[in-house]
């Protein structure tokens, strides 16, 4: 007598992590690693000479108009 398998339910697939940028004091922490400095709007220099700003709802703009949203330990990006 073969023995009985349950199958369950297949894996659900996972949505995709986006990228974090975390607070460290009073720098900010991007996901290459590298520390920026936010100025007096929120916004930063990217080392590129890029420039991040921030939105009226607390959200980074980054320069391909891509927006990291924040939550507790600083912003999530796509």
């Amino acid at each position: 007598m073969a023995g009985c398998v349950s199958q369950g339910r297949p894996p659900v697939p996972q949505a995709a992590a986006g990228k974090q940028i975390t607070r460290d004091g009073a720098q900010l922490a991007l996901p290459d690693g590298t520390r920026v400095t936010p100025d007096s709007t929120g916004g930063f220099l990217l080392p590129n000479g890029d420039y991040v700003k921030r939105d009226r709802s607390g959200a980074l703009v980054l320069p391909t108009g891509a927006r990291c949203a924040p939550n507790a330990g600083g912003y999530v990006c796509p």
